[in-house]
């Protein structure tokens, strides 16, 4: 009724101000500490890692109880958790791991000066990740129906994990860049403990230890990754909590077709494209290294970026056309879901970054008043940037809401099975009704 609804919406209120409250506390207590990060940081690290131990608790807990619900698979959204997304997960997530052992290796060099807190950091963060892996490959697609406000405080706990460890790995980043600046010009850093002085106690001694910091920082973008994804999953299972019991299953799927006729051309002209950027990738770098060819080496990036992205554009319109041929009015879908929403809002959230930068870059551009060729491609590069991502954009939210249009010749389908293209669930089919004499 009206009060289970009301339970509901005020349930949800309270887990939303909650993730507000622990992400706002947590940036502060990392803002606070921006002058001391550092290894030796300790009132970070042990701030994360009660998070991610609380987390763990949590999940154990969700995870014990959902064996025990033999109704479970009742209440699922067969639209969440589609393969490739958890596979990509797992793979970032393994990353993640090699990230904590060389972390753990790092700490351990530098275990003269470093706490015991700080060097089990790395083994608090790979059970974190094992424990969120393991729970989002087998819970992605439940629609939590018991104790759904203790698990709605507990999926926003975990999500407020993911986002400040997020938040950490790019202050820590962003702190090393400004730190590399600093040192360029020969300037004492304005922080302590990241320093290059040789009265720094605390630093890498030996070859050993400069490898593990060195592999560490290529691994740092899949951390950050892998927390991205694992907060998107997250809120699909904090949204689909307390959905109303569908008594449905899903119907078997058929055997994929890979029809070679039709993927054949975009194969070719994607693998052309990827060999082409991995050859000006290339000649930028020898051309960038020489002063007197580094003006050929911004023309030859500009000329071949600007043909990429107005080619990228032709495809999205191209797709968009043969979408709008491919259907009717009616064969357009309209109804509700989550994962599809989460695609569109995760999709022009995304894009807002590079459509700001290349908007600036163009007022920039254009303010300047500058002549000559390298500005004017430039300025051809951010134009033709701002159309690719707008047609980009388009053509995915018209694959997001389309569907094949109904062929009077075909044979009729059952009432549902139909397919729902989306980014994070994938084609999937519509669940149909459990026949009643089952």
């Amino acid at each position: 009724g009206w009060q289970d609804l009301a339970n509901a919406r005020a349930g949800s209120l309270l887990s939303l101000l909650y993730l507000a409250l622990l992400t706002f506390l947590g940036s502060a207590v990392l803002l606070a500490e921006i002058h001391q990060r550092s290894p030796q940081s300790r009132n970070v690290h042990g701030f994360l890692a009660t998070l991610m131990l609380t987390s763990c608790a949590w999940m154990l807990w969700f995870a014990w109880r959902s064996s025990q619900n033999k109704l479970r698979k009742l209440h699922q959204d067969h639209h969440a958790g589609a393969s490739w997304l958890k596979g990509g997960l797992a793979l970032f997530a393994l990353a993640t791991l090699v990230l904590d052992c060389l972390s753990l290796g790092y700490y351990y060099e530098l275990q003269h000066c470093t706490s015991v807190l700080i060097t089990a950091f790395p083994v608090v963060q790979a059970v974190f990740t094992i424990t969120q892996v393991s729970l989002l490959s087998f819970h992605a697609k439940v629609c939590i129906q018991e104790q759904q406000h203790l698990n709605r405080f507990g999926l926003m706990h975990t999500l407020a994990t993911n986002v400040l460890m997020w938040m950490s790995v790019v202050l820590d980043e962003s702190m090393k860049q400004l730190q590399e600046i600093y040192h360029a010009h020969e300037t004492e850093s304005p922080w302590p403990g990241h320093g290059s002085s040789p009265t720094n106690s605390c630093s890498c001694a030996t070859s050993l230890c400069h490898i593990f910091s060195e592999g560490a920082a290529y691994l740092h973008p899949f951390n950050i990754e892998f927390s991205l994804f694992s907060s998107t999953m997250l809120y699909v299972v904090w949204k689909n909590t307390g959905q109303a019991a569908s008594h449905r299953q899903p119907r078997p799927r058929p055997r994929g077709r890979f029809h070679l006729s039709g993927a054949f051309v975009g194969l070719v002209l994607g693998a052309l494209a990827i060999s082409a950027t991995f050859g000006v990738m290339i000649s930028f770098g020898v051309l960038a290294k020489a002063p007197e060819t580094v003006p050929e080496a911004l023309r030859t990036y500009y000329i071949f970026n600007s043909v990429l992205l107005s080619a990228m554009f032709l495809a999205s319109l191209v797709g968009i056309a043969a979408y709008r041929l491919q259907r009717d009015l009616a064969s357009t879908d309209c109804s509700k879901s989550v994962v599809r929403s989460l695609d569109v809002t995760l999709l022009l959230g995304s894009s807002c970054g590079p459509l700001m930068v290349s908007v600036f870059s163009l007022v920039a551009i254009f303010f300047l008043h500058i002549n000559g060729s390298l500005h004017l491609l430039d300025l051809c590069f951010s134009l033709c940037k701002t159309i690719q991502v707008l047609g980009q954009n388009l053509f995915i939210t018209e694959a997001l809401y389309s569907r094949p249009a109904h062929r009077p010749d075909a044979p009729d389908s059952p009432p549902g099975n139909e397919w729902v293209f989306s980014i994070s669930g994938g084609p999937a089919e519509e669940p149909v009704r459990q026949d009643a004499a089952a």
